[in-house]
């Protein structure tokens, strides 16, 4: 009997649940999650969903680990390992967390926010196709394993890195995962190029996220009802749509009818409910921001292309002198 593709979920927050459910409804794929804080709750009750896509769920995994090296001991190797966790490489190197689990053949896909995400794991696995997806959805872990997931979903990806000659296996396996997530609902789609859309995704990550820890607690639909605050996550969102579109030489895809930053904060206030980023949400329990991938990086490649951005720079600099006094 021919067995099931294998894909193990490292991080089972907000994203790598909701994702791992919809590719378990699915006969045509073996699911297991790695979870952290989460795992005694997730392990013994499942996952509560509240979706207005997909209606109230309660999602038991079959299988939930507390490490990926227990997740391998047990049943691997993985013929895709899905990275959901936090980018945080000041903080840890999220290629060596899932290094246990890449095999021979192994594809993957990281689906973490930000810019340069995708370097660590070129450089770690040379031999491993490597794919950037680009999540468009809104979710939340109100607690641990409640999720709360808005009306859309959507995952853009692309094959980063393959070794030469596998470019046509690679492409073949990563739409087969993408059928199996349009087989559940979710809207995929696969880019030759996919930096166009994850620069698309920054425009509103790399804005409100700083801005709103800034703002100590306002929802981004309070954000831009003040106008000067809207003007700083303007001018923020129109630094990003230069420097993005010197890096990758394209114009965004337009998700959502974003195509500038006016439309951006508009976009922002139709949202009915209030939306609090991920970044602030860390920031109020003291945890590590995203900021490296969020403001660093991007920074970076401003100085490399001559890009003047000097209210990512002013908000870099107020982010992580914030971060750095948790410990004071």
């Amino acid at each position: 009997m021919e067995l099931k593709p294998r894909v193990l979920i490292v991080g089972g927050g907000a994203i790598g649940g909701l994702f791992a459910w919809r590719l378990s409804l699915s006969k045509d794929i073996v699911v297991s999650i790695v979870c952290r804080s989460n795992y005694v709750e997730v392990k013994s009750s499942g996952y509560m969903i509240n979706s207005a896509q997909f209606g109230t769920s309660v999602y038991r995994p079959a299988k939930v680990y507390q490490t990926v090296e227990e997740a391998v001991e047990e049943e691997g190797p993985y013929d895709f390992v899905v990275v959901a966790l936090k980018a945080l490489p000041n903080i840890y190197d999220s290629a060596e967390r899932i290094a246990a689990a890449v095999g021979e053949g192994t594809m993957v896909l990281v689906f973490q926010n930000g810019i340069g995400v995708e370097e660590p794991f070129t450089r770690r696995f040379p031999r491993a196709a490597v794919v950037s997806t680009v999540t468009f959805v809104s979710v939340k872990q109100d607690e641990p394993g409640v999720l709360r997931h808005g009306g859309f979903s959507m995952l853009a990806s692309g094959v980063h890195s393959v070794e030469s000659g596998m470019q046509v296996q690679a492409q073949a396996k990563l739409q087969f995962l993408s059928d199996v997530f349009v087989s559940q609902g979710v809207s995929s789609i696969i880019e030759a190029d996919i930096q166009p859309y994850r620069w698309q995704k920054h425009i509103l990550n790399g804005s409100t996220n700083p801005v709103s820890v800034i703002c100590s607690g306002a929802s981004c639909q309070e954000m831009v009802k003040n106008s000067y605050c809207r003007k700083m996550l303007e001018d923020t969102m129109a630094e990003i749509f230069v420097l993005g579109k010197k890096v990758t030489g394209k114009s965004f895809p337009g998700v959502d009818g974003i195509i500038d930053p006016q439309s951006a904060t508009e976009y922002i206030s139709s949202i009915p409910v209030p939306v609090y980023t991920s970044m602030l949400v860390d920031s109020q329990c003291k945890r590590p921001m995203e900021r490296d991938v969020i403001l660093k990086n991007p920074i970076a490649l401003a100085d490399k292309h001559g890009v003047d951005v000097p209210h990512m720079k002013a908000l870099y600099a107020m982010v992580t002198m914030i971060e750095e006094s948790y410990a004071r």
